[in-house]
């Protein structure tokens, strides 16, 4: 059961990384992205950096710990 819990969890953090991956160069090319104000594409980079940023740590930790056990 531990293991099931851990084989999705880490399927579902590789999922979104790569999704991180994809998608950042898709917002920088396609979005205004201005340092003097707020725009759409300041908002979706900036949250997608921050996506990124948790969720690869998380997965790193998480294959680590399930090798160490």
């Amino acid at each position: 059961m531990v293991g099931i819990c851990r084989t999705t969890t880490g399927r579902w953090l590789l999922g979104v990384v790569l999704a991180v991956v994809v998608l950042l160069p898709l917002a920088l090319t396609q979005f205004e992205i201005s340092p003097h104000r707020v725009t759409l594409g300041t908002v979706v980079v900036t949250a997608l950096l921050l996506i990124g940023t948790i969720s690869l740590p998380a997965l790193l930790f998480a294959e680590w710990h399930g090798v160490d056990e």
